[in-house]
């Protein structure tokens, strides 16, 4: 377990594909089913919400650079969770993650990104615990 400061860095994703409502919804109305998404990162500590990037339009390689920082107590992991922003709710599913903070207590210190691979993709992160 956890407590003290988490500081993320959700860096960039690669490779994202269309969600599977997105290739229906194509499809349906004749679109190519390889429409672009437009995606966002959520950041869960365990079950509790802690955060979300901005959302990239149009793109299967978001670059976000954006840099999170939280306090957390007695937390087991952080979930990485990338969604597809729907133009009407709910937001769809694309991939996610989860990594135990043990591992990254434990990561090499002089190591400052490292990649996560997700099944619909992978994304580059940068965490001080």
């Amino acid at each position: 377990m956890f407590s003290g400061t988490v500081r993320v860095k959700v860096c960039e994703a690669t490779g994202l594909r269309p969600t599977d409502f997105q290739k229906r919804h194509n499809m349906t109305f004749g679109k190519p089913d390889d429409q672009p998404i437009d995606p966002y990162v959520s950041i869960d500590a365990d079950e509790h919400h802690l955060d979300r990037s901005s959302t990239k339009p149009k793109t299967f390689d978001p670059v976000w650079n954006e840099t999170f920082m939280h306090e957390v107590h007695n937390v087991g992991s952080l979930g990485i969770t990338v969604f597809h922003d729907a133009a009407i709710p709910p937001d769809d599913f694309v991939a996610n993650c989860t990594i135990p903070f043990e591992d990254l207590m434990h990561r090499d210190k002089d190591a400052t990104d490292f990649w996560v691979s997700c099944a619909a993709g992978n994304v580059t992160l940068q965490s001080l615990v």
